[in-house]
C-alpha cells in the first residue's frame, strides 16, 4: 500500500489502500520513476528520502536522514533483502548504489514488519531492477562527478540473467592527477578516489530461482607519499547467495551473506606516522517461508543469524635521528586487537488476517545478542499493524511495536555498534495512527500522528571512545537517557502520470530526552547539576518540502523543490556549536565566553532552500537520450549550523561560521539502449 496518515482535514500521503500487500505494515511506497525528476536529488532514490514526511537532516546537502528524531545510523537500508552498511559515499556524498539499479523503495517511518529488526529508526527497503528476460539492455551516464554504466544480459537458453552496474567519480581523480602532475617540488600526492559496483546473476532452478548478488564501494581521500600526510578511507563489500523455491502451499527462501567493512586513517610526517584501521567481517544466513493459506489468512516466518568479528589495527612508524639523515633507522610497531566477537540471532513470525474491510497483522520478533565473553541478552519485540477501509477512498491505519538496537554514533562505523553492546541496549516503543485518502485527479492525501516513548537511548560521543571504556556499565549509565517523541506528518502526492506531479510533505516533531544540566557561574565553574527533559540535539520542530515537476513540449521537463526547516538546539555535537554567554576569566578577571546552561541554549536559525532541475529527452536511432541540469540550493542560501564566539575591538562577537552557501550542481547526459 502506498501509505499516508491522519488528520481531520486529511492532507497527506500515498496511494490506494487496497493495493497494500499482505503483512507489509504501512510503508510509503515509491517507484523510481516517481523519484527520478525530483529537483535537488540528482535522480538518486536514497537522496529523495530527504523530502518525505518524518525526515529531517543534520546539515543540508548531506543525505543523512533523521527519522522522527532518531540518529541517522538508526535508519536501516536494505537492497533486495541485504542490509547496505553505507548508502552514501563518505556518508554524505553521492549514492553508493547505481540509481538506475533501484526500481523502487518502501519507507517505514514507524514500526516495520517483523522480518526487520535491530533498529530503532526508519527502515528503507529498496527493490532491485527486475532481470531482463528478452533482450540486452544498457545504460551509460556521465555527469560533473560520476561516470556510470548499467547493463543487463539475458541468456534465454539457460534461464540465466546477468546485471552489472557501477559508478566511478572521475572528476576528483582527474583533479588529483592534474594537481600531482603540475607540482614542481617533491611532496605527497593528492588522492581522491570514489567508486562502487553491483553485480547480479539470476538462474532459474526448477520452479524456483537462484540469485547471486554482490555490491560494494570504496572511498579514498587525502595525501600519500613522502612528507606530511593525512589520509582517510572507507570501504564495504557484500556477497549474497539466495535460493527461492515453492515449498508446500507457499514459497521458501534460504540465503547466505558474506561481508567486510573497513574504515582507516593515517597521518604524520617523515619522522613518525600513525595508521589506525577498523575492520568488521560478517558471515550470516537467513531462512524464510511465506504463504497465503486462504483468501483471508497469510503467514510469514523466518530466522537469521550473523557472526560479526570486529578488529582494530594500529601501526606506528618512527625514525629517530636527524632529519635528512639517510641512515636513520625505521622502527615499526603493529598491533592487531580484537574489539568484538559477536553473534546475532533472530526469529520472527507474523500473520495477516483479512475480513471484509478489516486487515489485522500481528507479529513477533525475538533477537539474541551475544558479545563474547560476558554480554548475552535476549529481546522480545511484539508488532501490530491494522487497517480498516472506511470507504472506497478512505483507509484508517494503526501501527505499534517495541524496537531495540545497540548504541551507535550518528555516523556508524565498522564494528562500533556490536562493540557498544557492552553499554546496554536502546529501547523505543513506537505507536502511530494514520489515514490515507484517494482524491480526485490522481491525488492521494494522508496524515500520521505518532508517539515514540524512548524507554532507553544511549548517545555515543564520537570523541570519547565510550565503547572502549574501562567501566562500560558505568559509562553506559552516564550516556543513558529516557524521554519521548511525538509529532504529526502530512503528505500530498500526485504522480507524474500526465503533465505535472506534486510531492508535498510537512512534519511537526518533538523529541525530548532526560538531559544533564550543569549550572555554571560567570567564570564557567560548575555549581550544581540538574536533570531535565530537554529537546534532543537533532530536533527540528518544523520541516516542509514541496516538489513540483512539469512536462513541457519538445521533451522538456522542469521541476523545483522548496525546503524549509526550523533550527536544532545549539547544543554541540559532531557539527553544531554550543551556545556561549558572557563571563569572566577566573584568574585574570578579563571577559570571556563561557558555556550556557543546557536548558538555556539557543536554537539555530531556520533554513530555506530552492532546488531546480531541467531535462531534455529524445531519441537517436535505438538510443533514448536524456540531458539534465539539477542544482541543489539554486537559491544560494547559507545554512548556519555553527557560531564562532570571540571579542573584536572590545565588543562581544557571535557570528555564523564562515562557510559559503553549499550549492551542488549536477549536469549530465544519459543514453539508454
Amino acid at each position: 500500500m502506498k501509505s499516508g496518515l491522519l488528520l481531520a482535514l486529511l492532507v497527506g500521503s500515498v496511494s490506494q489502500a487496497e493495493e497494500t500487500p499482505p503483512g507489509t505494515g504501512a510503508p510509503l511506497t515509491f517507484e523510481s520513476s516517481e523519484l527520478h525528476d525530483l529537483a535537488g536529488t540528482w535522480g538518486e532514490p536514497f537522496r529523495a528520502l530527504m523530502l518525505l514526511p518524518g525526515v529531517s537532516h543534520i546539515v543540508s546537502g548531506a543525505s543523512l536522514p533523521v527519522v522522527r528524531g532518531a540518529a541517522p545510523s538508526s535508519t536501516a537500508f536494505y537492497l533486495d533483502g541485504v542490509r547496505v552498511p553505507q548508502p552514501q559515499h563518505l556518508w554524505v556524498g553521492p549514492a553508493a548504489v547505481h540509481p538506475a539499479l533501484i526500481s523502487g523503495l518502501d519507507f517505514h517511518r514507524g514500526p516495520a514488519p517483523a522480518r526487520f529488526g535491530r533498529g530503532v529508526g526508519g527502515t528503507v527497503d529498496a527493490r532491485l531492477l527486475p532481470p531482463s528476460t528478452d533482450s540486452v539492455r544498457a545504460l551509460a551516464s556521465i555527469d560533473l562527478l560520476n561516470v556510470g554504466l548499467l547493463t543487463q544480459l539475458p541468456l534465454t537458453s539457460t534461464g540465466t540473467e546477468l546485471t552489472l552496474a557501477g559508478r566511478f567519480a572521475y572528476t576528483p581523480w582527474l583533479a588529483a592527477s592534474v594537481i600531482n602532475g603540475l607540482r614542481s617540488s617533491p611532496g605527497p600526492d593528492l588522492v581522491l578516489g570514489l567508486f562502487d559496483y553491483q553485480a547480479r546473476v539470476t538462474q532459474a532452478v526448477g520452479r524456483g530461482s537462484l540469485r547471486l548478488f554482490a555490491f560494494g564501494g570504496s572511498d579514498d581521500v587525502g595525501l600519500r607519499g613522502e612528507g606530511d600526510v593525512v589520509r582517510f578511507g572507507t570501504g564495504f563489500h557484500r556477497v549474497d547467495l539466495r535460493l527461492t523455491h515453492p515449498l508446500g502451499v507457499g514459497e521458501a527462501e534460504a540465503a547466505v551473506t558474506w561481508g567486510r567493512d573497513s574504515l582507516g586513517a593515517n597521518g604524520g610526517g617523515d619522522a613518525s606516522r600513525l595508521t589506525v584501521g577498523l575492520t568488521e567481517r560478517i558471515l550470516g544466513a537467513r531462512v524464510a517461508w511465506r504463504a497465503s493459506l486462504s483468501q483471508r489468512l497469510a503467514v510469514e516466518t523466518g530466522a537469521d543469524v550473523e557472526r560479526r568479528l570486529a578488529d582494530v589495527e594500529q601501526s606506528t612508524t618512527f625514525r629517530p635521528g636527524e632529519a635528512g639523515d639517510p641512515h636513520r633507522p625505521t622502527v615499526t610497531t603493529d598491533v592487531l586487537q580484537s574489539i568484538a566477537r559477536t553473534t546475532l540471532v533472530g526469529a520472527y513470525a507474523q500473520a495477516t488476517w483479512t475480513q471484509g474491510p478489516w486487515q489485522l497483522t500481528p507479529g513477533l520478533r525475538v533477537d539474541g545478542y551475544l558479545l563474547e565473553p560476558a554480554v548475552n541478552q535476549v529481546v522480545v519485540e511484539p508488532r501490530l499493524h491494522a487497517r480498516a477501509m472506511l470507504s472506497e477512498t478512505v483507509a484508517l491505519r494503526l501501527g505499534a511495536g517495541l524496537l531495540h538496537q545497540p548504541p551507535a554514533h550518528s555516523l556508524d562505523a565498522p564494528g562500533i555498534s556490536v562493540t557498544a553492546l557492552r553499554l546496554g541496549m536502546q529501547r523505543v516503543l513506537q505507536v502511530e495512527v494514520g489515514t490515507d485518502v484517494r482524491g480526485p485527479a490522481g491525488f492521494t492525501f494522508g496524515a500520521d500522528i505518532f508517539v515514540h516513548p524512548v524507554v532507553r537511548t544511549v548517545d555515543l560521543d564520537v570523541l570519547a571512545f565510550d565503547v572502549f571504556a574501562d567501566d562500560p556499565v558505568g559509562r553506559g549509565q552516564m550516556r543513558t537517557a529516557e524521554g519521548h517523541g511525538y509529532g504529526v506528518e502530512l503528505l500530498a502526492r500526485r504522480p507524474l502520470s500526465e503533465r505535472w506531479s506534486l510531492l508535498a510533505s510537512y512534519t511537526f516533531q518533538r523529541r525530548t530526552l532526560r538531559t544533564r544540566v550543569e549550572r555554571r557561574d560567570e567564570a564557567g565553574r560548575v555549581l550544581s547539576t540538574d536533570w531535565m527533559l530537554l529537546p534532543a540535539s537533532l530536533e527540528q520542530m518544523h520541516v516542509l518540502n514541496t516538489a513540483v515537476t512539469v512536462k513541457l513540449p519538445w521533451g522538456l521537463t522542469v521541476g523545483t523543490t522548496l525546503h524549509y526547516n526550523t533550527g536544532a538546539p545549539e547544543a554541540g555535537g559532531l557539527l553544531y556549536s554550543y551556545t556561549q554567554r558572557q563571563g569572566v576569566d577566573p584568574e585574570k578577571g578579563t571577559p570571556r565566553w563561557v558555556p550556557e546552561d543546557r536548558d538555556r541554549v539557543a536554537r539555530l536559525p531556520g533554513y530555506f532552500r530552492v532546488d531546480g532541475r531541467v531535462s531534455k529527452t529524445g531519441t537517436v536511432g535505438p538510443l533514448a537520450l536524456e540531458a539534465w541540469l539539477d542544482v541543489f540550493n539554486l537559491s544560494l542560501t547559507r545554512e548556519t549550523f555553527r557560531y564562532t564566539y570571540g571579542r573584536e575591538r572590545g565588543q562581544w562577537v557571535r557570528k555564523p561560521f564562515g562557510l559559503p552557501p553549499v550549492t551542488l550542481p549536477s549536469l549530465g547526459l544519459q543514453a539508454r539502449y
